[in-house]
């Protein structure tokens, strides 16, 4: 294939010589052409394997035209709300609305509906009766059972359920959706596809459910008591990992079968993926919309691995790209490198090189599909975690890359890294250190008491201290002076204001100023969120929730005591406590200087300007 665009037209389709498309790829995001971007990466592989794919970005739905545009599917539609929960992408965790839309042209909201997936799959159905339906991306995979929505505040049913779509896929979904691909193309039977890992179905017409799925609590039971939601959590926990059992679900009405997930992509296939003709550009339809605001922080970033065994609660990557860790080929990586300096729109840095947790590229570990554990770092490191001698490795050879370009190139880690992953290798420190950081490093200690660390199931803040000791250090031999940008979160489940209170105590005995400031969010299928729904910790012991916008606002203003606007919540929260000389401290830190909405986006901080 030709390094040019999927077809997103009519005439497009007709242009490569085609009577239809056996896919119609349609997804709730602008079309943007990169690997980044869930909507290309599907639609190039399966055009890699010989499908015909088209690709219907952000139809109006208000009526069925559009989704007549492009005539039937031949095999199936393929439906996505977009890269993130389209829920999360529109609010708020206080369920403001957002004031931008990154994912669309121009940032323009309004593009897409409240619930994509199920007001797509009832155009399409209109569109042409009897044609498949299969949901995928984030939001399908993070709703595939019943689930907590934090706009509604309720309980609601699997989005297959609702949207009343064939098939759901969940993970990141390559070896899934190919397999559907290919077995319908076959002329196999809907019916016939409920064996694929990876994937949901619903209950009907003569669906069967597997004889050994493991059955999980009904939808009417978890509303009746919400304390069974940790119950249910913790159950398909169990289950939720290759080697595990498929689940069966009652909906309230209706049955929904979720099969294991996929086992990951093996290298090959990764270099594969990883190396089809992506342009990395938004569709030129946008040129003069604005473009697609999503696209600038990641179009010269580089993913070297899928997958994250840190088990963070308030985290759902375990859910969707596992915690086994898949890693590309370092001569892959080198290749994207090529391909990435040749770029018209490339101007030497290579913003980021790495996955959702840099430091775990190599660790494959050989029990990670049947071992239970959530995370293989908390309470304490496993002892059979890998070494980082494959990501030094990696990092070695890139620097090489770096150093024979012909014109001044950068490769910065700014995804994030697990500190306390890091304390075991001085040497993969030092690297980082010296050659990678570009003035400030990424990092998350999330919190420093003790018993909120452990519902987020984080280190202790002794051993972020001991990290940041490490790599000032590292940094000063490197001749360099450089800074942590830490990450934090207020009222995360069993965090009470006098925890937030604790945490500024030691922000103002730091003279810290945190943009990096996020409000909880109970995110579908995250074992924090079945903490806030049921009010237990996983030990079934009953903890603190923040609920009300009150102290959620009063958590977020503590953290953020530095903005003059937060001064008069935090004296009427600390007056009465006599906390007379900490509210002296704060007024003198404060600045006039305004704090954008960190609900929306972690800022860097103002005092330093970031270099990536």
């Amino acid at each position: 294939m030709n390094n040019t665009f999927l077809p997103t037209t009519r005439q497009e389709i007709q242009r490569q010589g085609w009577t239809q498309a056996d896919i119609l790829l349609v997804t709730g995001d602008a079309y943007v052409d990169h690997p980044s971007f869930g909507a290309a990466l599907i639609g190039r592989w399966l055009t890699h394997h010989g499908f015909k794919v088209a690709i219907l970005a952000q139809p109006d739905w208000h009526s069925v035209d559009d989704f007549r545009s492009l005539g039937s599917p031949r095999l199936f539609w393929a439906i996505t709300s977009g890269c993130i929960d389209s829920k999360l992408n529109t609010y708020a965790s206080m369920g403001n609305k957002r004031c931008e839309d990154a994912y669309s042209p121009g940032g323009k909201l309004g593009l897409r509906p409240d619930r994509p997936l199920v007001v797509y799959s009832e155009r399409a159905r209109q569109a042409y009766k009897g044609v498949p339906i299969v949901l995928g991306g984030m939001e399908a995979s993070l709703r595939r059972l019943v689930h907590y929505d934090y706009i509604s505040d309720k309980l609601q049913r699997s989005v297959l359920a609702d949207a009343k779509a064939d098939l759901l896929v969940h993970g990141m979904g390559e070896s899934a959706i190919l397999e559907i691909a290919r077995r319908l193309d076959a002329g196999e039977a809907l019916n016939d596809l409920h064996n694929i890992p990876g994937t949901a179905y619903r209950v009907i017409k003569g669906a069967t459910v597997p004889d050994d799925a493991v059955e999980l609590p009904p939808r009417e039971v978890l509303e009746a008591d919400n304390t069974k939601f940790m119950d249910f959590q913790l159950a398909y926990q169990k289950q939720a990992t290759p080697s595990g059992r498929a689940v069966v679900q009652d909906q309230g009405p209706g049955l929904v079968v979720v099969n294991p997930p996929a086992e990951p992509l093996t290298e090959k296939q990764l270099d594969t993926l990883y190396a089809l003709p992506f342009t990395r550009t938004w569709h030129p339809k946008y040129d003069k919309l604005g473009g697609i605001p999503a696209l600038k922080p990641v179009q010269f970033s580089l993913t070297t691995h899928r997958g994250c065994f840190g088990g963070c609660s308030f985290c759902a990557i375990y859910f969707h790209q596992g915690k086994q860790i898949a890693s590309r080929s370092m001569g892959s990586i080198i290749s994207e490198l090529d391909h990435i300096a040749k770029h018209t729109q490339f101007h030497g840095t290579v913003e980021d090189i790495g996955g959702p947790t840099a430091n775990m590229y190599g660790m494959a570990c050989t029990q990670a599909a049947t071992c239970k554990r959530m995370s293989c770092l908390y309470p304490s490191p496993c002892a059979k975690l890998p070494s980082h001698d494959a990501v030094i490795k990696m990092l070695n050879r890139v620097l090489q890359w770096r150093k024979a370009q012909k014109k001044k190139t950068h490769v910065f880690v700014a995804s994030g890294i697990r500190h306390d992953l890091a304390l075991q290798s001085p040497d993969y420190i030092r690297l980082l250190a010296k050659h990678f950081v570009g003035g400030h490093l990424k990092v998350a200690p999330e919190h420093i008491c003790p018993h909120v660390l452990d519902m987020m199931q984080k280190p202790r803040n002794e051993t972020f201290e001991a990290f940041e000791e490490k790599f000032v250090e590292a940094s000063r031999r490197a001749g360099k002076q450089q800074y942590l940008v830490p990450y934090f979160i207020s009222s995360h489940p069993g965090s009470s204001p006098e925890d937030a209170e604790r945490l500024t105590e030691y922000l103002v005995k730091r003279q810290w100023r945190p943009r990096q400031v996020q409000d909880f969010v109970p995110a579908p299928l995250a074992l924090a969120t079945a903490m806030y729904v049921s009010g237990r910790s996983p030990k079934k012991k009953a903890i603190h929730i923040p609920r009300g916008r009150g102290e959620k606002r009063l958590q977020m203003a503590l953290l953020q005591y530095y903005d003059k606007r937060n001064y008069k919540a935090i004296n009427e929260y600390l007056s009465p406590r006599n906390k007379h000389k900490l509210l002296a401290r704060i007024r003198n830190l404060q600045t006039d200087a305004p704090v954008k909405n960190s609900n929306t986006k972690r800022h860097s901080s103002p005092k330093r300007k970031r270099r990536e």
